[in-house]
């Protein structure tokens, strides 16, 4: 009785196995992912129109193109809009249907036109057999086509066209036939800009048409100096960048102490002490923070998509330290920092701490002297080292200097003449030699005798300029500031 019961068991498994084979199968097929379409959103960014403009400025026109389409990269996706997204799902199903429909249409005007072909009555039946079952398939599939729902993708990845990767930017296309454009560039936008003068300033404005809408979704201007190109490129971009990516852009607020701070956000100046509130592109953004007397600090932040990102920064002052500065045998003379005058020999002076200075002195007789330190590693006091005594030269590298070319200008002068000389002197030895004439041979020994004497002045102002060299680069070596030990 048990082993009835076991292989009863056996038995009623395998049959399970077998019937519920196609029902897993069916299962697999039903749950079969469907294919998302439309997964990238391309734009062309076109030429901007300069037509307007000089043509010494009609370079501005490529300037800021090229620097859009670098900006506008920082843009990785696009947020569809039900209105965008039904657009594009209405005509991937318009064109299913219409593929469809083509291929139904094709198989049935090759039905018709079996009558013509001339095949015997068995061939015809079996032609026109063959042919029905085609469309009949034809004709489910163009069911299908007309039932479906399409599913397309709601953030599609955002992608310039090759073209304009490839660095290279059509003419716009003329008012009317931007679809067309698009369509044929196979982009789903495009931007287009107009720049030209305004009272002695450049206007600027561009438009972006987007395929969904056919018409301009977006449109701005900007007036600017050529000096502010930086500001306004990083500007455009922003703008730009948030109409592109369809969801509200990203900011920014950066707040200092001291309130001086000079703030730079994406390598562009953006304030002192606090920027407000400054609209970007969502992403990573480089902050900077700059103030005399503090050490810089810099951060990069990743901004998110419609939210406010608010930056503190409290600066941690540079160490000071005091010290004195003398000039001795000269008191009152001028204390330049730098090139800044700090006031009158000896004097106390404050300064951060390591941080190289440059002190200099001079007198109202002519006296003066410099020196080069590391505030913090030279004592109390820094003494400035023997002034140049009054009544010498006050400049004597540069003295040393126009000597020098001076004895060089005298080498030119002279080596052409010694030359010279020395051609005619051998003129008239050839002569003499040929004609034996005693008057030519009188003319020979004085110009030989003036063609020794130049090529002995010429050794002289060689040996001049050899030395004047050497002058001058002991000079200018002399020259150098001394360095505080």
């Amino acid at each position: 009785m048990p082993g009835k019961i076991i292989k009863h068991s056996i038995t009623m498994f395998a049959l399970l196995l077998v019937f519920s084979a196609p029902v897993f199968g069916f299962g697999k097929a039903e749950e079969e992912e469907t294919e998302i379409m439309n997964p990238e959103w391309v734009l062309a960014i076109t030429a901007f129109d300069v037509s307007s403009l000089p043509p010494p400025q009609r370079i501005l026109g490529d300037l800021l193109v090229r620097g859009l389409a670098k900006s506008i990269t920082d843009v990785h996706h696009r947020v569809r809009v039900s209105e965008e997204y039904s657009y594009y799902r209405d005509l991937a199903w318009v064109r299913a249907l219409e593929d469809a429909g083509k291929k139904l249409a094709a198989k049935r005007t090759e039905r018709d036109l079996l009558i013509y072909k001339g095949y015997p009555d068995r061939r015809y039946k079996n032609e026109i057999k063959t042919v029905d079952a085609a469309i009949k398939t034809l004709e489910e599939e163009y069911q299908k086509a007309e039932e479906a729902v399409m599913a397309i993708e709601y953030e599609p990845v955002f992608r310039l066209t090759q073209e304009n990767n490839d660095g290279t930017f059509p003419d716009p296309p003329a008012k009317g036939v931007e679809y067309r454009f698009c369509t044929n560039k196979k982009a789903d936008a495009i931007v287009t800009g107009e720049i030209s003068e305004f009272h002695g300033r450049v206007f600027l404005r561009i438009r972006l048409y987007t395929l969904y809408t056919r018409s301009f979704a977006y449109e701005d201007s900007f007036i600017f100096s050529t000096d502010d190109m930086g500001l306004v490129e990083d500007e455009m971009a922003g703008r730009l960048a948030a109409a592109i990516s369809g969801a509200p852009p990203s900011a920014i607020s950066v707040k200092t102490d001291p309130e001086n701070a000079v703030i730079l956000v994406k390598e562009n100046y953006a304030g002192q002490g606090d920027t407000g509130i400054r609209e970007y592109p969502p992403g990573p953004v480089d902050v900077a923070v700059f103030a005399d007397g503090y050490d810089s600090a810099s951060m990069s932040v990743d901004l998110a998509m419609g939210e406010l990102t608010e930056l503190q920064f409290k600066l941690r002052p540079v160490p000071q330290t005091s010290f004195g500065i003398d000039f001795p045998d000269h008191k009152g003379a001028l204390i330049y920092e730098g090139s800044l005058y700090i006031g009158a020999a000896p004097l106390t002076i404050t300064t951060p701490m390591n941080q190289f200075e440059y002190i200099h002195a001079e007198t109202l007789a002519g006296a003066k002297s410099a020196v080069i330190f590391r505030a913090g590693q030279t004592g109390d006091v820094v003494t400035l080292p023997v002034s140049i005594p009054v009544g010498k030269d006050k400049k004597p590298l540069g003295t040393a200097r126009r000597k020098y070319y001076g004895a060089w200008t005298h080498v030119w002068i002279a080596l052409p003449v010694a030359f010279m000389l020395s051609g005619i002197t051998a003129t008239y030895q050839n002569a003499y030699n040929y004609a034996g004439d005693p008057d030519i041979y009188d003319t020979y020994q004085t110009l030989n005798t003036v063609t020794t004497g130049a090529w002995i002045a010429f050794g002289a102002v060689m040996v001049e300029s050899i030395y004047r060299i050497l002058r001058y680069g002991s000079t200018a070596s002399k020259s150098v500031p001394k360095i505080a030990k």
